[in-house]
């Protein structure tokens, strides 16, 4: 890793796998998977409580301003957020869909 960005970036996804069982990131796990960050749910508290620590991370860090921290975690989680398990908007795209 030669930037700050590519070690933090590394930091946010130790702490994210910690959520759902590993003791950090699992590179063997990402190999195995070309979706590995669809094949692991955590809860929207889970979630917020990441969210939460990310930002104040990526200001501290990086120096990133709130606004700039806000997006960053945006396109993170976008990219390699875990599925949320209890989203109440895809429970309800789930019970149309079976029904």
């Amino acid at each position: 890793m030669s930037n700050k960005y590519d070690k933090f970036t590394r930091k946010a996804l130790d702490k994210m796998f910690t959520y759902v069982g590993f003791e950090g990131f699992n590179e063997e796990f990402t190999k195995q998977h070309n979706d590995w960050y669809q094949q692991k749910t955590w809860t929207m508290e889970q979630s917020a409580d990441f969210k939460k620590w990310f930002i104040t991370e990526t200001k501290k860090d990086l120096k990133f301003t709130k606004h700039m921290a806000e997006r960053e975690f945006s396109w993170f989680d976008l990219k390699w957020g875990w599925k949320v398990s209890d989203d109440p908007y895809f429970s309800k795209q789930k019970e149309l869909v079976h029904d």
